[in-house]
């Protein structure tokens, strides 16, 4: 290749990282949306983001009345937001039916971010991707 194609590839490249880097608006904050759903099997928390992200891992493992699901977005835009998920899309008397104390995604904590999911007794969950990397559910049910 000549000097002249490795400078037109160079500044397309450069020209596409800018372009996604600032030419776009970044979202307001990485979940988009998170609804509750029930089946035979229990309960289905459904989180829907903003960027594709990539599920990392959850601690523990199984049985508790906490988890945390480790989480890495894909993209250019940074989210280092903490908010409650609790306030924006659920009611109260969902809450307390469904047996959740406080779902938060946590942007702005080492090792994050993060989403945790606090129930008000111990329960059995699995973690799933769902729609591509732009969504995650967690179904869970009492043990």
């Amino acid at each position: 290749m000549s000097f002249k194609s490795l400078s037109i590839i160079l500044i397309l490249v450069i020209g596409v990282y800018v372009y996604y880097k600032y030419g776009q608006e970044a979202p307001g904050q990485l979940v988009s949306n998170f609804h509750i759903t029930s089946d035979k099997d229990g309960n289905n928390l459904e989180f829907e983001f903003a960027n594709p992200v990539r599920y990392l891992g959850h601690f523990p493992d199984d049985n508790s009345d906490i988890i945390q699901v480790k989480l890495r977005a894909i993209g250019f835009s940074e989210f280092r937001e903490n908010i409650s998920l609790l306030e924006q899309f659920v009611t109260p008397a969902d809450m307390q039916e469904k047996f959740l104390q406080d779902v938060r995604f946590e942007g702005n904590v080492p090792g994050g971010p993060f989403l945790v999911v606090r129930f008000s007794r111990p329960m059995s969950y699995r973690v799933t991707e769902s729609n591509g990397l732009k969504g995650l559910i967690i179904s869970y049910r009492r043990i």
